[in-house]
This record gives structure tokens, C-alpha cells and sequence, in this order.
């Protein structure tokens, strides 16, 4: 895993990019594992390829990721909570993978342009989403807010971040 690494740019962001490896792709979106910026397995994402802007296969900061992988993997700490290994049944159309989602209350990212949601599916509609917004400060959740599904570029079915809350909650006795 992660030979085929590449930075992926979406658009409007020429400055930021996700390093990551291709497990599965359609002609609509790609399924992949995004590194961190210590070369450790950071989320499972799918991404709407209608926004991505730059795909780079080849570069210096590619070969120190893929010497941070060897390392981390050297030590067992490549992949430590196996979010890798939690792949998204119904990846495939959005529709499907928000339902998926939202039958889980699965705790999810949704990036669009400028902003990034956490949050539960409350509502998946034609043109929207509704997005059972985490409150950090509470460790609760607020009011779903409305996300038009054409702004959407990624969808962090697992990360890294959202694995700490639900398990924080799970220790709480709360709802996951």
C-alpha cells in the first residue's frame, strides 16, 4: 500500500493539496487514503472529481512522505487505529454513501470551497444535505445545517479526528 502516492489540489486552492493513494475509482469520484503530514494514515475519503484542479505523481515532498511511510510502517504506527481498513460499502454514488452514513450515524466530514462540516446525516435530498453539525466545544451535536451537494468536494468517511470524538463519546456512555 501507498506506492502510488500523488498530491491531489482541488480547485481554488492552489496553496494546499492531499497526499494520498487511489484505492478505488468511477468516472465521478475517487476512493482514497489521505497521509498526514507525518506520514501516517490520516482518513478514508471519497472525492468528487468534477473539483479536482492538479494531480501530482512526481515530486520531492512525494519521496519524503514515502520515506516517512517506510518508517512508520517499520514501527507499527503507520496505520494505528486500521482507518485504512474501514472502506465505505457504497462509495460509489453519493446518494448511497451519505445513506450508508446517515443508517450508521456515522460521525463524517464534508468539504466544500471554503469550509469543512463534522457532523451526523440528518437529511439527503436532491440538491442537499443536511448535516447534523458537531459542536467541539460541547462534544455535542447542533441544528443540521443545509449543504448544497454540488459544492461538496470530499466526504471523510473515517478520519483521523472523527475516530478521537467518537471514541471519546463511546468512553462517555454517549451516542456514537
Amino acid at each position: 500500500m501507498m506506492n502510488n502516492l500523488f498530491e491531489l489540489y482541488l480547485e481554488d486552492d492552489d496553496d494546499s493539496f492531499i497526499v494520498g493513494t487511489s484505492i478505488a475509482e468511477n468516472e465521478q469520484q475517487l476512493l482514497l487514503v489521505s497521509i498526514d503530514d507525518n506520514g501516517q494514515v490520516d482518513s478514508v475519503e471519497v472525492i468528487d472529481r468534477a473539483h479536482i484542479s492538479k494531480v501530482v505523481t512526481d515530486s520531492s515532498y512525494l519521496d519524503f512522505c514515502q520515506s516517512m511511510i517506510k518508517e512508520n510502517q517499520a514501527a507499527h504506527i503507520f496505520d494505528p487505529f486500521q482507518l485504512a481498513q474501514q472502506l465505505p460499502h457504497n462509495w460509489q454514488s453519493t446518494d448511497r454513501l451519505l445513506a450508508e452514513c446517515q443508517g450508521e450515524q456515522r460521525l463524517i466530514s464534508i468539504v466544500t470551497g471554503p469550509e469543512i462540516y463534522a457532523g451526523r446525516v440528518s437529511l439527503i435530498s436532491e440538491h442537499q444535505i443536511g448535516l447534523q453539525l458537531v459542536d467541539f466545544e460541547s462534544v455535542s451535536f447542533g441544528a443540521p445545517t443545509l449543504i448544497d451537494k454540488s459544492d461538496v468536494m470530499v466526504i471523510d468517511y473515517v478520519s483521523r479526528q472523527n475516530y478521537y470524538v467518537t471514541k471519546y463519546w463511546k468512553t462517555k456512555g454517549q451516542q456514537s
